[in-house]
C-alpha cells in the first residue's frame, strides 16, 4: 500500500517521540529496558514511564541521551522518580497506577540515530511534548507508538537493540485507568513490546493519548495508561515541590 507523504512523515516523527530507558546494575551492566516521552509542564521538564517496568523497588534507570563516537553512548541519570496511586471514592480501595515520572534538567535533550555496526545515520533530535499536547483519544483517529526492543549484549561493552514502529492502531474503548488500542495485525506475542512499556501513544496530530502498558494477545490489543493521569501527577508535584 502506498503511504501518502503526509503519513510517511508522521511515521518518522513516531520514531523520536520514545525515549530509551537503561536499568543498570552496579557495575554499568544494562539488565532491563523501558521506554519513556520527555514532557514540558510550567517551564519544567520530566519524563515519563510506566510502573510495571521502572518499578519503585529497582535503582540504577537511566536515560539514553545518545551515542558519541568516542564516549559511546551518553546516559542521565533522574534523582528519582515519583508513582502514584488512586483511591476509589467510598470504597477505601487504593489502585497503583501504571506510571511513573521524574524531574530532569532543563536542558536535557535526547538524540535518535539509526546505529549498525557500521555507520550512524538519521541524527535527530528526540521530540520534547508541551502538556498542552496531552489529550483523550478519538474513535476516528489512528496511532501509533514506538520502542526499542530484543536486546542483546554482543560482547562486554557493546549493547544493541531493534527500534520499532507500532503504526495503524484504533481506540476501541477505555477501561478505568487504561484506554485499549486494536492493532492492525495479529498480535505477535508480548516480545516483539518488551522494551515499549512507556512509549507514548501518538495520533496523526503529534499529540499523546496514552503510555504504553501491556496488550492482549487473544484479542490483539493493546493498553495505554490514560494520559491524563500525567496531567494530575505533574500538577500535584508541582505545587508541592514549588520552584523548581
Amino acid at each position: 500500500m502506498q503511504l501518502s507523504a503526509h503519513i510517511q512523515d508522521w511515521l518518522q516523527w513516531v520514531l523520536v517521540t520514545s525515549i530509551p530507558l537503561r536499568h543498570l546494575d552496579e557495575v554499568g551492566n544494562p539488565i532491563g529496558i523501558a521506554s519513556g516521552c520527555l514532557v514540558l509542564s510550567a517551564g519544567r521538564k520530566f519524563i515519563l514511564s510506566a510502573r510495571h517496568a521502572v518499578k519503585p523497588e529497582s535503582n540504577g534507570w537511566a536515560i539514553e541521551l545518545g551515542y558519541d563516537s568516542e564516549k559511546g553512548t551518553e546516559m542521565y541519570w533522574p534523582k528519582s522518580f515519583s508513582y502514584m496511586a488512586e483511591m476509589k471514592k467510598g470504597s477505601g480501595i487504593i489502585d497503583d497506577v501504571d506510571f511513573c515520572f521524574a524531574e530532569v534538567a532543563a536542558d536535557l535533550e535526547s538524540t535518535y540515530a539509526h546505529r549498525t555496526p557500521h555507520s550512524v545515520s538519521d541524527v535527530r533530535p528526540r521530540h520534547i511534548f508541551g502538556i498542552e499536547n496531552f489529550v483523550e483519544p478519538s474513535l476516528t483517529a489512528i496511532y501509533a507508538f514506538a520502542g526499542e526492543i530484543k536486546p542483546e549484549m554482543h560482547g562486554p561493552n557493546s549493547f544493541a537493540t531493534e527500534m520499532n514502529v507500532y503504526p495503524n492502531l484504533r481506540f476501541l474503548r477505555s477501561e478505568g485507568l487504561f484506554h485499549v488500542f486494536k492493532l492492525p495485525v495479529d498480535h505477535p506475542g508480548h516480545k516483539s513490546f518488551r522494551g515499549c512499556s512507556g512509549a507514548p501513544i501518538v495520533d496523526t496530530e503529534r499529540r499523546v493519548v496514552a503510555l504504553v502498558s501491556d496488550g492482549d494477545e487473544t484479542d490483539g490489543t493493546i493498553r495505554g495508561v490514560a494520559i491524563s493521569r500525567a496531567v494530575t501527577a505533574l500538577s500535584w508535584y508541582r505545587n508541592v515541590r514549588g520552584a523548581a
